[in-house]
């Protein structure tokens, strides 16, 4: 019998429990009299018993809700289970346990609608390991967000802008000086979901992110939701965005599937012209989008956790450039792998810049990257929400700075690409990435400052790649004031966890 006692339910308050996946558990819950919030309770059924895990507020905004509750500040978001030792244990186990949510009311805790719901938190590697399917999908699960039949849910900014706690802090798709989200223009032209399916998938799935920034209030570059700015088309079809998975034919593998991404901004002109964008294209697999459930766990016996995977540069807007004429060869494109985990309350990326960045070249010496931000995603229904604590390094500086764990991160040449037969052998990279090592080096140089990784298990949620750029040029990392159409096409294969 449930060690636990539930009323019947309090007639003013009212709630619904949303989702519980390995990643998270979202809901809302309010008093219909009273603006004030109430307290929600979250507890895993196990083994006959009720396990408290975590407690909060229920204060957080969610543009749905006026109307239902007084004010809009009533969502609550259980982001990391892993805040007792109940809560630990769950990610040691391999069967299935149901996750209740309580609202606190006058008459004692009264359960949620929709509550309890299943969740799994057995590590599943990658669905498509070895890259085999290449089935894809962009990031909202309703394929009508953003426009008029389904508005963009915008939820709070968890961290403070322009600094939080000391490190530099942003906000996806812009910012205002009262509540650091924009609110406004939340219904879109286009919604730009596609699929690589006639139907829209909703579990077995390489997720897909197209984002252009600024994503609102720029209808010169944007035409859809952030995530989702602007049409996805077969690479060489002229949209900005192209992706495509391939039988790898240039390997002599046609059972094994090439994850085709170019950004090509050449149809752009408008927003080059007479606005300013920088657009990012990624897929991957992510737990709770796709990927149907955690990847794989650090801090644990037995766990996999070396990332492979191959990356090519099939083409880049410089190298149809001369050489020796600095600025047209120095333009910002570069491709990147981005590692999330999960632990504190908090997502955390690493972004590893696998291709130097031509923009930060002085003297033809690139001196890496190092930064610590902190990123506000306030889209309510994205795979990124709500941001993240988000380490950037480049290659070469991450593969030194962990040289002590054996860490080594191979750079991808700029200047080889494999249309070219001059330079196709050195057009492509194989790393064996061990994310133990790679979040093991971090700790040992305090990388998350005041916040080291713990020793319990942690979870792996996510493995993207992609490629970014914009359309200025530059001098010795200096803007030249000049613009001209940029493009990058990277090929990702045989992406597997060993």
């Amino acid at each position: 019998m449930l060690a636990l006692h539930i009323t019947a339910g309090a007639a003013t308050t009212i709630g619904f429990h949303d989702a519980s996946d390995p990643v998270k558990t979202i809901g809302w819950a309010c008093a219909t009299d009273a603006a004030t919030p109430v307290r929600v309770h979250l507890y895993a059924e196990v083994d006959g018993a009720m396990k408290h895990l975590d407690s909060q507020l229920a204060d957080k905004r969610r543009d749905d809700l006026p109307g239902t509750c007084i004010g809009a500040a009533h969502a609550f978001r259980f982001g990391d289970y892993a805040k007792n030792d109940d809560g630990i244990a769950l990610y040691r186990r391999t069967d299935p346990i149901r996750m209740h949510v309580f609202a606190e009311a006058a008459n004692g805790l009264q359960l949620l609608t929709a509550s309890p719901r299943p969740v799994s938190f057995a590590a599943v590697n990658l669905w498509d390991a070895g890259l085999r399917s290449g089935r894809w999908r962009t990031d909202f699960d309703n394929p009508l967000e953003g426009t008029a039949a389904a508005p963009l849910l915008l939820g709070d900014c968890v961290f403070s802008t322009p600094l939080s706690d000391g490190y530099p802090s942003f906000s996806g798709g812009g910012t205002d000086a009262l509540s650091h989200c924009r609110y406004d223009s939340i219904i879109m032209p286009a919604s730009n979901a596609a699929s690589s399916d006639a139907a829209w998938p909703h579990d077995s799935f390489w997720a897909v992110i197209g984002n252009v920034e600024p994503a609102f209030d720029n209808p010169l570059c944007v035409s859809g939701p952030p995530g989702q700015s602007s049409p996805f088309a077969r690479p060489g079809a002229g949209e900005l965005f192209g992706i495509v998975a391939l039988p790898d034919g240039e390997s002599a593998q046609p059972l094994r599937m090439k994850m085709h991404l170019v950004l090509n901004s050449w149809s752009m002109s408008g927003c080059r012209d007479s606005s300013y964008a920088i657009p990012y294209l990624s897929f991957g697999a992510q737990a709770d989008r796709g990927n149907n459930g955690i990847i794989t766990y650090l801090n644990n016996a037995g766990s996999k956790t070396t990332l492979r995977f191959g990356l090519t540069l099939m083409d880049i807007a410089d190298a149809h450039h001369d050489p020796l004429n600095a600025e047209t060869a120095q333009r910002y494109s570069q491709a990147h792998l981005l590692i999330e985990a999960l632990w504190g309350g908090r997502k955390r990326w690493v972004f590893i810049e696998l291709m130097p960045d031509a923009r930060r070249n002085d003297g033809g010496a690139d001196p890496g990257i190092d930064a610590h931000v902190r990123f506000n995603w306030h889209m309510v229904d994205s795979l990124i929400h709500p941001g993240a604590d988000y380490v950037f390094k480049s290659a070469a500086l991450l593969t030194a700075q962990c040289s002590a764990e054996g860490l080594m991160v191979p750079v991808l040449p700029r200047t080889s690409i494999y249309i070219d037969p001059i330079t196709r052998q050195q057009s492509r990279i194989d790393p064996a990435l061990d994310l133990q090592r790679l979040f093991d080096c971090l700790n040992r140089i305090a990388t998350w400052g005041a916040e080291p990784t713990p020793p319990h298990p942690i979870p792996n949620t996510g493995i993207h790649f992609g490629v970014e750029m914009d359309d200025r040029l530059y001098r010795d990392g200096l803007f030249t004031g000049r613009a001209v159409p940029n493009a990058i096409w990277i090929a990702v294969d045989n992406i597997r966890i060993e």
